[in-house]
């Protein structure tokens, strides 16, 4: 690396530009070598008198971090399969969930460290990252390096079914990252940031493989982590998500989940109309018959010593818990292909959504802190 006056990474290069187009609905970003071109909401950007960053900005913050850092990682580093790319078709590589992935995991990492958030704002994000992954079916499905090879065919024509049959190399593989980086730590010999200056050294700061990224991991761990990568990327293996955060002072504590998550479902409420977008595989929307597509229109309550079933409007999922209260069974009115059909609905018992507590901060800060980066070039 050249080192700057300052005793940094220089970066490798001397200018750089971020074009950011404002719209009222749209967001995302495309990296280049010397820039980014970026797009996020209008409501997103900071306000006058504004003392806490509100969840759009970090969330626009985020993605000017993870656009820059391609600089480094995609621009520069990138898979061996890319090293000359060939524009006239697709081009395959099973390492998005390390260029992207990996990506993912530092962009938000990197607000903390340049303290523009705070501790707590951090783990919510990790939070959202985790919950995103666990309400995925997909998951179980595919591993996220088959996941990265499928990228053309799969995450880039998505449908009804991509989450009961996918996994995103993004979220998926920052938490693969975020896992390793925790192992590492853990065994007090390095960390991810030791494993990533590595990689760059010793390729230059070029095309790399999957060999050079295990081999990197190896040299700022002391040893192989063969066996991680075996299960966590090539298998459909659960990360021990929990076990690793609690050696680093945090906690997993389960939470009762939100009406669509309880329900396997995906949806758009809009004027008073509730529109099913998609049915996750395994949940109860799915075993009462729903299908994607569908519009809900209402409930039916059992008669319960009424002379007959009682029916409800329904304009948002919450109005379920307003009328069912107690109740665990209704019958689901949706109209499908302008017909109008009855579904035996069951609302399960027990289905949570993890929330990150922080029960150690000294513990968490030696994570997550600014120093902690020094620390780990001493």
């Amino acid at each position: 690396d050249k080192v700057g006056k300052r005793g940094g990474a220089k970066p490798p290069i001397d200018r750089y530009v971020f074009m950011l187009n404002a719209v009222d609905d749209g967001y995302g970003g495309l990296e280049h070598r010397h820039s980014t071109a970026l797009i996020c909401n209008r409501r997103d950007l900071p306000q006058l008198g504004m003392k806490k960053a509100a969840d759009g900005y970090v969330t626009l913050l985020g993605l000017i971090s993870h656009e820059y850092f391609h600089t480094w990682n995609v621009k520069r580093l990138r898979p061996a399969e890319f090293a000359r790319y060939d524009y006239g078709r697709e081009n395959y590589t099973k390492l998005l969930w390390f260029f992207e992935g990996f990506t993912s995991y530092y962009d938000d990492l990197l607000l903390r460290r340049a303290g523009l958030i705070d501790d707590a704002a951090y783990l919510r994000l990790v939070n959202k990252t985790i919950n995103q992954v666990q309400q995925t079916p997909g998951r179980q499905v595919q591993s996220v390096a088959d996941a990265s090879f499928d990228a053309w065919v799969k995450y880039y024509r998505q449908d009804e079914q991509t989450p009961n049959g996918t996994v995103s190399y993004y979220t998926k593989g920052a938490l693969v990252a975020l896992c390793l980086d925790l192992k590492l730590r853990a065994e007090g010999r390095g960390s991810l940031d030791d494993a990533m200056r590595h990689l760059w050294s010793a390729s230059g700061g070029g095309p790399v493989s999957e060999a050079d990224i295990a081999a990197a991991l190896e040299a700022a761990g002391g040893r192989s982590y063969a066996a991680e990568l075996a299960a966590w990327v090539h298998s459909t293996a659960e990360l021990p998500l929990s076990e690793l955060l609690r050696l680093h002072g945090v906690a997993t504590l389960d939470d009762p989940s939100q009406p669509a998550q309880t329900l396997g479902l995906r949806v758009a409420e809009s004027g008073g109309s509730v529109q099913v977008k998609v049915v996750l595989r395994g949940g109860a929307a799915e075993k009462a018959g729903f299908a994607a597509g569908d519009e809900w229109i209402g409930i039916e309550l059992p008669a319960a010593g009424r002379k007959s079933a009682q029916g409800w409007r329904i304009g948002r999922l919450d109005d379920l818990a307003l009328y069912l209260g107690a109740g665990k069974r209704c019958t689901a009115l949706v109209a499908r292909d302008r017909k109008l059909v009855k579904l035996p609905l069951v609302l399960p018992t027990g289905v949570t959504t993890w929330r990150l507590l922080a029960q150690d901060t000294g513990r968490v800060s030696k994570w997550l802190a600014p120093a902690a980066i020094a620390a780990t070039k001493a």
